[in-house]
């Protein structure tokens, strides 16, 4: 039998370890609130605007910061105007020397030359047509001269001024305010709101066709970097899409963020490579040829090596190394025989695999060991195709060019409205 003094022992004892559990849980909750907080736009997808504490500038080594082209960077010159685009050449000869001496030496063979672009005083052309008429004398119609092809009828701007004004609502993002003080300060001429908001439209009329032939050409294409963001017009969400290439960015607004809008915009299948991220819509759509974006992967990555668990730390930290030598390897492809390249890449590939084959893995670090194991093609494709990019960085950088209300202002309708 236990004295009294034992039982209390052993009751305080197993008080204390309650305590100690119930704490080593808070403890556990605390630490995966820390490391969600200490997400940022380096550890995971969330956009650099979101980052509370911008990361510290690098220093030189001497200490000091410095602007401009680094240290090793090889800088690049603009090439010189050909013959065929100088407007005017005009010489010029010296008829003095510093020594006192006046008048025309014997000019050196080879001239030094200045090139100077200067906007005219007056960048506008600015034309005005009398069309005089006459009264036909077999139907007594009054007949009108036409307009010159090109000149449209109770239109103020012609086609260039008016792609001018497209280029910068569309591109530029300026502002009706802004291009209302662009036509006065720069061109010297006043032109009202309403006249910059009919061009819009105008515009947006013309595009209309072509647009509707770039949704057509899209789903040719052999690979599309894809992506979407969200926001609200009069209170009602919308998804604005991009499907891109290095040369052509085809945009999107729908109701939807589903799989619904990829299978509206390529069809129920789709031949060529999607580069995208890992959102469901994509996992769910991909084809054999889907690569997955690495920086989003990477990202994930350093996340688990800011988790308080060891194992996940040494998870991470592994990966990062193996990543770290395929994009070493990776950006000296051009430089490196293929067959010596190839055998690089599978090993680190091969590396990779038998880390996410690991059974002692939990938590966030199985989470990712599994997207290595069920999408392992999808995330190295780019390796042996070299059309194939190995981030979305083509898409996010279109997608965040637009602004949105913009926009939708500039094509002025929902298009495909029921995705």
């Amino acid at each position: 039998m236990t004295s009294e003094k034992e039982q209390f022992y052993i009751q305080r004892i197993a008080e204390l370890e309650k305590q100690v559990a119930e704490l080593l849980k808070v403890n556990a909750e605390l630490a995966d609130k820390v490391a969600k907080l200490s997400k940022n736009s380096s550890n995971s997808s969330k956009p650099p605007s979101s980052d509370i504490v911008k990361p510290a500038k690098t220093k030189q080594s001497d200490g000091q910061y410095r602007q401009g082209g680094q240290l090793g960077h090889k800088g690049i010159n603009r090439p010189p105007f050909g013959s065929d685009q100088i407007d005017e050449t005009i010489p010029l000869y010296a008829d003095s020397c510093d020594c006192g001496y006046q008048g025309h030496g014997e000019p050196i063979e080879e001239p030094k030359v200045q090139q100077t672009i200067e906007l005219n005083d007056n960048p506008l052309t600015i034309t005005e047509y009398h069309l005089y008429g006459f009264i036909c004398p077999k139907c007594g119609r009054i007949v009108w001269a036409k307009l010159p092809v090109g000149v449209v009828e109770g239109q103020l701007f012609g086609p260039r001024l008016q792609a001018l004004v497209g280029y910068m609502k569309g591109s530029l993002h300026a502002s009706y305010s802004g291009l209302e003080a662009f036509f006065s300060e720069v061109l010297n001429m006043n032109v009202a709101r309403s006249h910059l908001c009919n061009v819009i439209k105008r515009l947006n009329n013309a595009l209309a066709a072509p647009y509707e032939e770039l949704q057509e050409h899209i789903p040719s294409e052999p690979v599309l970097n894809i992506d979407e963001t969200g926001w609200k017009d009069k209170g009602i969400k919308y998804w604005a899409w991009v499907f891109c290439t290095p040369i052509l960015s085809f945009f999107c607004i729908a109701k939807s963020r589903s799989l619904k809008v990829l299978e509206e915009i390529l069809g129920k299948t789709y031949g060529g490579t999607i580069v995208s991220d890992f959102f469901s819509a994509y996992v769910k759509y991909a084809n054999r040829l889907q690569q997955f974006c690495l920086a989003h992967l990477i990202r994930d990555i350093k996340f688990l090596t800011t988790l308080p668990d060891r194992k996940d730390k040494d998870f991470g930290q592994a990966l990062l190394i193996e990543f770290k030598k395929l994009f070493h390897f990776w950006h000296q492809r051009d430089k490196i025989p293929k067959d010596q390249f190839d055998r690089r890449m599978l090993r680190i590939r091969k590396r990779v695999s038998v880390l996410a084959e690991q059974d002692n893995l939990t938590g966030k670090s199985l989470t990712l060991s599994k997207r290595f194991r069920k999408h392992g093609d999808a995330i190295f494709r780019f390796l042996f195709d070299p059309a194939v990019p190995p981030t979305n960085n083509g898409g996010e950088q279109s997608i965040r060019h637009t602004d949105c209300d913009k926009y939708l202002r500039l094509f002025n309708k929902i298009r495909n409205p029921n995705i």
